[in-house]
C-alpha cells in the first residue's frame, strides 16, 4: 500500500525562508527539491511522514531562529505543512 501524500501549498518567500535555512535544507532537502510552482505558490508533494519530519525541523528552527523574521516566516511555513496533515 502506497502511503498517502498531501500536497503542502506554500507562498514563494515561506519556501524561500525553508532554503534559505542550513539546518532544514541539510535535513529535509529531498523533499524541497520535489517542489513546483504553481502560480503564486511553491507546492510540494510528500507523504504524510515527510511532512510531519518536515513540521518538526521547521518548527525547532523556527523557535532558534536568529531573527524575529526568519521565526515568523518559518512559523508560517509550519502553520501551512500542519494545515495538510
Amino acid at each position: 500500500m502506497k502511503p498517502k501524500r498531501v500536497e503542502i501549498e506554500f507562498h514563494r518567500y515561506e519556501f524561500e525562508a525553508l532554503l534559505a535555512n542550513g539546518m532544514i535544507s541539510d535535513m529535509c532537502g529531498k523533499y524541497l527539491k520535489s517542489a513546483e510552482k504553481r502560480g503564486d505558490y511553491v507546492v510540494l508533494e510528500i507523504s504524510i511522514h515527510e511532512a510531519n519530519d518536515l513540521a518538526g525541523w521547521v518548527a525547532a528552527e523556527a523557535n532558534h531562529a536568529k531573527s524575529e523574521n526568519e521565526s515568523d516566516l518559518l512559523n508560517a511555513a509550519c502553520d501551512a505543512i500542519e494545515l495538510c496533515i
